[in-house]
């Protein structure tokens, strides 16, 4: 707005009356610069100065008034109204009539509708013909709050997993800022299809917008093909003005499969020993009905997990002629063992203690004899026969009488 000095009435001489006779008058501007107007001539005054729309979500929609007057005493002639800089988010009304008389006014609406989360700098700018003032720049500020996109954990381990199994983990997309968000793409990248996205929730269809306070999750699945390490990496694109792409890691070591893991194995064994014996599988001992009786056999079963076992018979025969073991070890319904110079191990003389346990070092232990005839045994027990078991002893004439120690090593497996 311009403001003009007061008019004053002077008398001068006719001399001078005529020397400053003219159409237009000159006046000092606050710069000091001549500025030469009619003594009619418009005005221009836009109230407000500026329009700050404040804090606004994106979607939104807030609206100003403008105001143009024409305080002067001429008709304003209003040329052209336009924004500062191209902006799709604000847009003003056209004004009633560019013509403004003494004293009238117009006004238009500027109305922000902001899209995407930023600071609001433009202006509004006012042509027209104010000789002092012909244009008038409205500053135009406001402010949309941002999303922040986060994505948690940011590193996961699966520790070891068998090939052949898999595992989850569940990643969680938030937005933990005031605006919204908009993820405009994903990504997940791997040496293989062992690590791979199995469910991307609600960003399966991009764009995606995520409102604050809100999440979504995904899940990486790990299922291993082969025995080694993997290691893969999921990528998150959004409009965060700070953090536009977040990236999180997984990685995992998928190991053999365990052959022993829920394996179990029905283990039969049938003997008897010339005259008695006693047993213990894997250290702990066990009898049978007929364990005195040579020519009556005991049958016992176990239920034997995967792994290492062992078992141990003492045998004794002190008053007889002729003295022996023989066994037939069945594991699942087959033939696994029989008494024979292979697989077993024997000594004449007390060995340590702990010689029943599974741990027990028996490398310096003897090969059994079998016993150079079955006569003396006739045809008694028959089954062991038919299952190709022998008897055996630590001498080949099993004619030797006294105790003897004995050990069956296998695996199950």
């Amino acid at each position: 707005m311009r403001t003009r000095p007061p008019r004053l009435l002077l008398l001068l001489p006719l001399s001078a009356a005529l020397w400053g006779c003219s159409e237009n008058n000159l006046i000092k501007k606050d710069d000091g610069e001549d500025v030469e107007f009619d003594d009619l001539s418009p005005n221009i005054l836009v109230d407000p100065m500026f329009v700050d729309f404040g804090s606004l979500l994106p979607g939104a929609s807030t609206s100003a008034t403008v105001n143009i007057s024409n305080v002067g005493d001429d008709t304003l002639t209003l040329d052209t109204l336009r924004l500062g800089a191209t902006d799709s988010a604000l847009t003003f009304t056209e004004i009633a009539s560019p013509l403004l008389l003494a004293g009238e006014r117009v006004t238009t609406v500027v109305t922000w509708t902001p899209t995407t989360a930023g600071p609001l700098s433009n202006s509004l700018d006012i042509r027209s013909d104010d000789p002092d003032e012909p244009l008038v720049t409205v500053p135009l500020t406001g402010s949309t709050p941002g999303g922040n996109l986060s994505v948690t954990p940011d590193l996961h381990d699966f520790g070891s997993v068998e090939v052949g199994s898999s595992t989850t983990v569940t990643l969680t997309v938030s937005n933990d800022g005031d605006g919204p968000i908009t993820v405009t793409d994903t990504d997940y990248t791997a040496g293989d299809s062992d690590l791979h996205v199995l469910d991307l929730g609600a960003l399966t269809d991009l764009p995606a917008i995520l409102n604050a306070g809100e999440s979504t999750e995904v899940i990486v699945e790990y299922t291993p093909g082969e025995a080694g390490s993997d290691d893969g990496s999921f990528g998150v694109t959004s409009d965060d003005g700070d953090e536009p792409l977040i990236v999180v890691q997984q990685y995992g070591n998928a190991i053999s499969p365990d052959p022993c893991l829920g394996l179990s194995k029905h283990i039969t064994l049938m003997l008897t020993a010339d005259d008695a014996w006693d047993g213990w599988m894997d250290g702990t001992e066990f009898f049978g009905a007929n364990s005195d009786n040579w020519s009556a056999s005991d049958t016992l079963e176990w239920d034997m997990g995967c792994g290492d076992h062992t078992l141990a018979l003492y045998a004794t025969d002190v008053a007889h002629s002729v003295s022996g073991v023989i066994a037939v070890v069945w594991v699942d319904g087959a033939v696994r063992f029989v008494s024979g110079p292979t697989d077993w191990t024997i000594v004449d003389s007390p060995p340590p203690a702990g010689w029943t346990d599974i741990t027990f070092d028996d490398s310096g232990w003897n090969i059994p004899q079998v016993c150079s005839s079955n006569a003396i045994w006739g045809a008694s027990p028959q089954p062991f026969y038919d299952q190709g078991a022998a008897w055996i002893w630590w001498t080949s004439s099993c004619a030797d009488l006294g105790e003897a120690w004995l050990r069956l090593n296998f695996s199950v497996p």
